[in-house]
């Protein structure tokens, strides 16, 4: 959503907009209309975590707020996390590569007292 604030108002299809206007006239809905169809999915953003469901609904659901919605989804995730498989020469080149910078890059302490 923040994404799609930044990209501001869009005004290549306005023409085609208009156009649409002028099909569907006064009384009439724009639903069904190819221009609407053709674009609404991406004119409306609604998070994952957000409940449109009616208040009824919600406490019938156990009246879970957002920040309770986002803990049991991170703790999801995390009971669901698969450690990605990784080569073990891969592995092992890695980790002598850290092994070498660690021993190249000074401590933070001495980077302190020369700077």
């Amino acid at each position: 959503m923040g994404y799609r604030m930044t990209q501001g108002i869009q005004w290549d299809d306005f023409d085609e907009a208009l156009a649409a206007v002028r099909d569907v006239g006064p009384g009439s809905h724009y639903f069904g209309h190819p221009h609407t169809q053709a674009n609404f999915e991406k004119a409306f953003f609604i998070p994952k975590l957000f409940d449109n469901n009616s208040i009824e609904q919600w406490y019938a659901d156990g009246s879970k707020d957002i920040k309770q919605r986002a803990l049991d989804h991170a703790r999801r995730l995390l009971a669901e996390y698969e450690e990605p498989k990784l080569d073990v020469a891969k592995d092992e080149e890695l980790r002598a590569y850290i092994d070498r910078r660690s021993r190249e890059i000074p401590a933070v302490d001495a980077l302190n007292e020369e700077y």
